[in-house]
């Protein structure tokens, strides 16, 4: 991963003015990267972890219902053969399937995570990352940096072209895309560093 700075702009020609800027100082145009960026809640996120529609917490249920299902079928099977002399022959079978459904039942809500917190992740960090303001929509011109001089003067021409927000961030940029970018990560502003 290397180090990259970027700046979101408001209108297309001003992006590419602080691009043009930015190679006009030595900075290698294949170096650089050039991107619009969707407003806050315009990313596709469906099906993954970021799912704004998805029940919040409720990414690993199915695991669990499985184990406690299955849990659940031996359990009742068992108890199913002890209430043999009143159940009759369909005891073990009756048992299994009322196992497997309170245990699947019970699995199921034994996985459920707390709404708003990753597994492992502590109350307060989870605070902190709610808190944290998104990525604004708008032009995006990154630049890959290698030394403490070259970010300093990237930060210095784009805040001289006018950049609303200026971010650093790791990733690679490689023929003029940024790889590895994710529009919804909350951005690491310089300003707040």
């Amino acid at each position: 991963m290397n180090t990259i700075i970027a700046g979101r702009f408001d209108e297309q020609a001003r992006a590419e003015q602080a691009g043009s800027a930015l190679a006009a100082a030595g900075c290698q145009r294949e170096q650089m990267a050039i991107l619009f960026v969707n407003p806050p809640g315009q990313h596709d996120q469906s099906g993954t972890a970021r799912d704004p529609g998805a029940s919040a917490g409720a990414h690993h249920a199915g695991t669990g219902a499985v184990a406690g299902a299955a849990t659940g079928t031996g359990v009742g099977a068992v108890a199913g053969l002890v209430a043999l002399p009143v159940l009759g022959p369909g005891g073990p079978m009756l048992g299994a399937a009322i196992g497997a459904y309170v245990g699947s039942f019970a699995g199921a809500l034994g996985s459920l995570e707390e709404p708003g917190r990753a597994p492992g992740e502590s109350v307060a960090s989870a605070r902190n990352r709610d808190e944290a303001i998104p990525r604004k929509g708008g032009m995006l011109v990154a630049v890959h940096v290698a030394t403490p001089a070259e970010e300093a003067r990237a930060i210095a021409i784009l805040r001289a072209q006018g950049a609303l927000d200026i971010e650093r961030a790791e990733g690679t940029i490689m023929e003029h895309q940024w790889h590895d970018f994710d529009p919804v990560e909350v951005p690491v502003l310089v300003s707040s560093l």
